[in-house]
């Protein structure tokens, strides 16, 4: 899983999301990282093969303008084209995305998905993404795309032809592009015109608030967060959501996605998980455990409704699953709580962070 991080507030956002990034990069990444802000009109984005300590050795990204960015962190590819953020066609909207087409990788999902990204190139659009991928169905070019791109795509398009970016618009566009291909995803987005504003589409992919004087941190974990940040409340934003965050906080809109059903993390399923990982965790220095180890999605099935997915384009019929919100609620209740140690160790051959408790 990818991890991302957004900050709008009173001062240069880059060093800032680069220090958040840096902190979460292991958890799930650090194969890959981009980062953009926007500062008088205009959209910097920088993007590397690697971790963070890479981008900074290869762009200016640590001097970036701009009081208000977004920044990604991918844990696989190797294609520079497949780092985000993936920018839309005028170049002035910036997208991250976290999550998995898993539960939707249908050829349904992807005929959609091809209608959408073949108008865009039939109009002329740079498909900046495009490489040869025989197992999927290719465009008129021959060529396949990364899907993130064409959240970008759809979010910058929509507001251009609305003639330009507001606050409103920026709802608007989320809310279609997200419910034109829905997955297991969360986007943050920012765009040229609109210098404060980062709007967010979450589906079902954890992503957290956390305030400072005038300023506003969102991230895939609280243990991103600063630590003068981590010491105040927390918010979670809720799963099916079109948020709206400026550097006085956050406004959930009324908004929803076309044909998406999430099951809600009740306290049933939130007490079952951190049982399950505190027996997994607990005592475990010598042997720790990453992400990969919390068997949320196959082996603790017990915990979700059955059907498992239920979406436009899903492979069965069921509810969407927040599984990995609440792995990540688990391992920051940990770490509140003083008990929660982690090292750098190695997954495949890539560097991973792992967890052990008290």
């Amino acid at each position: 899983m990818c991890n991302i991080a957004g900050y709008t507030g009173n001062r240069r956002a880059a060093p800032i999301l680069i220090d958040m990034i840096r902190r979460e990069q292991f958890i799930d990444g650090g194969q890959s990282t981009g980062i953009a802000t926007i500062h008088e009109g205009k959209l910097y984005t920088a993007k590397v093969l690697g971790d963070v300590d890479e981008l900074l050795r290869n762009t200016d990204a640590l001097h970036f303008p701009g009081t208000t960015g977004i920044i990604h962190s991918r844990p696989s590819g190797n294609l520079l084209s497949h780092a985000h953020p993936f920018t839309s066609e005028d170049g002035k909207c910036a997208v991250v995305l976290n999550g998995t087409l898993r539960d939707v990788s249908t050829p349904e999902f992807y005929k959609r998905s091809n209608e959408v990204m073949q108008g865009f190139l039939n109009r002329g659009f740079t498909i900046k993404s495009a490489y040869e991928n025989p197992k999927k169905p290719a465009l008129s070019n021959g060529l396949f795309y990364h899907d993130s791109e064409a959240y970008a795509l759809m979010i910058g398009d929509m507001v251009a032809q609305a003639g330009g970016a507001t606050r409103e618009r920026m709802l608007q566009a989320m809310t279609h592009a997200v419910s034109a291909l829905p997955a297991d995803i969360v986007v943050l987005s920012i765009h040229a015109d609109l210098p404060d504003t980062i709007t967010v589409g979450d589906v079902t992919r954890p992503m957290v608030v956390g305030k400072g004087e005038g300023e506003t941190y969102l991230a895939t974990t609280a243990l991103a967060f600063p630590e003068d940040v981590q010491s105040r409340p927390i918010l979670p934003l809720p799963p099916t959501s079109v948020t709206t965050v400026t550097p006085h906080g956050t406004t959930v809109s009324d908004r929803s996605f076309d044909g998406v059903r999430v099951q809600q993390i009740d306290y049933r399923i939130a007490a079952m998980v951190y049982d399950r990982m505190e027996k997994l965790l607990k005592g475990q220095k010598d042997d720790p455990k990453s992400l990969y180890d919390m068997p949320t999605y196959e082996e603790w099935r017990d915990l979700w409704a059955e059907p498992y997915v239920d979406c436009k384009y899903a492979k069965e019929g069921g509810l969407l699953k927040p599984y990995a919100t609440i792995l990540y609620e688990a391992l920051w209740s940990f770490h509140r709580q003083g008990r929660l140690h982690s090292v750098l160790g190695e997954r495949k051959g890539k560097p991973i962070i792992k967890f052990w408790i008290d």
